[in-house]
């Protein structure tokens, strides 16, 4: 389990690694604008949202895992060390879509595969040491990135995620497969599920607001933090750090936090809590920011693993990619959204305005979703 989760951490690493570098690769290397500069991760989530759910149905019916993340990761590899060579921003985001498909046919089918392995009493466990795989590399990738700009130039962080690509693809190579039971799943049966098991909606749901405030804020956030005064993209970092070091290491007392209470409190308490933490962010100076930061992690940590719990509770064996790619899709809409929603309200009214919209947002689902558990619970179907 171990060994899967740090392939998982090192490929989440690689998705932020640019995050801080973005100003510098984009805007002054290539000419760019601030619209390509969230378009570079909104048409990589675009990506998402195609392939995640088509490689897990493609996955669940070959019965196979090993040879899609094998093969996602080589292709995510060839893909970054090919936007060192580019010079024109579109087509630097022509070649970033298509690296979206191959990354999320690695670590999406990753994750279905630590799925595969997560039964019993402690999954809430696992999907904690799974969730902070996934922050704790996304976490590291923000302010490595600012420093390797820094010091190496706008174009190094891409080659560095292309070597580390190569090694997680030749690592998972290596790795013995574990066939599965093959499914006859399709793309009508998917919609079928969820017509007869309609609570997966909720986990997708919030995966969806969770990934659209990330979104927000890995593109947001460091031109917020830079029109603040803070313009060396190390410090752009690290005040990203301060949110998303403390969601990574909280993750796995989050899962044991799950298996001892179950999924459904802390999944709306700390959604609800981070909404009204999230509303104050535009609304903090520099010096007041990094506590709002922590805190905000800190609540945002306990979201992930009663979410992706829920989703493995409320899936089978021989869906279990299936359900993780519909998860990963709708995450992957959240994010693709995000950017663009926080860059058209800046470009209305200012930070403010995107930051108390995303925290609205997040406070508006959680506060449905108790709701929709108060009556489950009245009625036993908890």
């Amino acid at each position: 389990m171990l060994l899967p989760c740090a392939f998982l951490l090192v490929a989440m690493f690689n998705l932020t690694l640019v995050v801080a570098g973005l100003k510098e690769f984009i805007i002054e290397d290539l000419g760019g604008t601030v619209a390509h500069a969230t378009l570079f991760f909104s048409v990589e989530t675009l990506a998402y949202l195609i392939f995640a759910p088509l490689w897990g149905l493609v996955s669940d019916r070959s019965g196979r895992r090993k040879p899609f993340i094998v093969a996602g990761f080589l292709g995510s590899a060839l893909l970054y060390a090919s936007f060192g060579r580019v010079d024109d921003v579109n087509l630097l985001l022509g070649l970033r879509f298509v690296q979206g498909a191959f990354s999320v046919m690695g670590w999406s089918i990753l994750m279905a595969s630590v799925l595969d392995r997560a039964t019993g009493p402690g999954r809430g466990r696992i999907m904690g040491l799974m969730g902070a795989a996934l922050i704790l590399g996304v976490s590291l990738g923000a302010p490595m990135g600012g420093y390797v700009t820094r010091d190496f130039g706008a174009r190094a962080p891409v080659y560095l995620a292309a070597l580390l690509f190569g090694l997680l693809a030749l690592g998972s190579a290596l790795v013995p497969d574990r066939p599965i039971r093959r499914s006859p799943t399709r793309l009508g049966s998917v919609v079928a599920a969820l017509r007869e098991r309609p609570r997966l909606l909720l986990p997708m749901s919030f995966h969806f607001v969770d990934r659209f405030t990330v979104g927000l804020f890995v593109v947001v956030f460091p031109l917020y933090v830079d029109s603040l005064g803070a313009t060396d993209p190390a410090v752009r970092g690290r005040y990203l750090a301060q949110f998303l070091l403390p969601f990574a290491f909280l993750q796995y007392f989050a899962g044991r936090l799950t298996d001892r209470v179950g999924p459904f409190k802390p999944l709306v308490l700390g959604s609800l809590l981070y909404g009204i933490v999230l509303c104050l962010v535009g609304f903090s100076g520099l010096t007041l920011l990094w506590p709002v930061m922590v805190v905000l992690g800190v609540l945002a940590a306990v979201m992930f693993p009663p979410a992706i719990t829920l989703t493995s509770f409320y899936s089978t064996d021989r869906t279990r990619a299936t359900a993780m790619g519909a998860f990963n899709f709708a995450g992957s809409l959240g994010f693709a959204i995000g950017p663009l929603v926080g860059g058209w309200l800046y470009g209305r009214s200012g930070y403010e305005a995107a930051f108390l919209f995303s925290g609205a947002i997040e406070i508006l689902v959680a506060l449905t979703a108790g709701a929709i558990i108060a009556r489950w619970a009245a009625r036993g179907t908890l």
